[in-house]
């Protein structure tokens, strides 16, 4: 098989868009999920530096199949993008799930979260513990509204760009010349549920129900009723 650089992974620094206030920049590491290592979580992680929130995004191709993920802290963000060799990496994926969807010492936050939980298990077959949706009180869900909402609200102090947060959480498929815009999605998720208080709802899809059915559940998690 010929690898191309960006299948082995590459390493860059981007710049986050969403406030008009000068950040520091932010370190963006993009690999195939087929050639996740350990030190590549252990990296992200250790950039943490306080507290266990980490901001989670995901982009879906068609038939909802999950085709991109990225972790975030507010200095590093891991986007894992899958292909045709991703549901058979078993190896990489038992690192995922243990260091980091099923750590439960690592909150994972982001919008949408129960789509993810269920592209995660129907796609890859895996799980994800300590998951959090990202909800803005008093607007509809996933409206451009909530998102300047809760980034408006996560640093009061700093004008916000809304032609940024439109053009980066607008509904478009991943493609690698916009891997910026898709990695800072995650980190704004990082930086919006700082300030939030302890959430008691977290997503377990560990908890196996054996009364549901998988069908019936993967249609109210797809369909627009999880909007409601």
């Amino acid at each position: 098989m010929t690898l191309s650089a960006s299948s082995v992974g590459s390493i860059t620094t981007i710049h986050q868009q969403f406030y008009k206030a000068s950040l520091p920049p932010i370190t963006l590491e993009h690999l195939d999920l087929a050639w996740l290592t350990e030190k590549s979580i252990t990296d992200l992680v250790a950039t943490l530096s306080s507290g266990a929130r980490i901001g989670v995004a995901a982009s879906y191709g068609k038939e909802c199949i999950l085709e991109a993920l990225a972790f975030s802290t507010e200095s590093r963000v891991l986007l894992l993008t899958m292909n045709g060799d991703s549901g058979s990496a078993k190896r990489q994926k038992q690192i995922l799930r243990n260091e980091l969807l099923c750590n439960i010492s690592l909150e994972k936050h982001g919008f949408f979260m129960e789509r993810l939980a269920a592209a995660l298990h129907l796609d890859l077959g895996l799980f994800i513990r300590q998951a959090f949706d990202i909800v803005s009180s008093g607007d509809t869900r996933g409206s451009m509204a909530a998102y300047e909402s809760v980034l408006g609200r996560a640093r009061a102090g700093d004008s916000l760009n809304i032609s940024a947060v439109e053009t980066i959480f607008a509904e478009q498929p991943f493609i690698l010349s916009r891997k910026t815009a898709f990695a800072l999605r995650a980190w704004a998720c990082y930086i919006a549920v700082q300030a939030f208080p302890d959430n008691p709802g977290a997503i377990d899809t560990s908890i196996k129900d054996s009364q549901a059915h998988p069908t019936y559940k993967s249609y109210m998690l797809f369909s627009d009723h999880s909007d409601q």
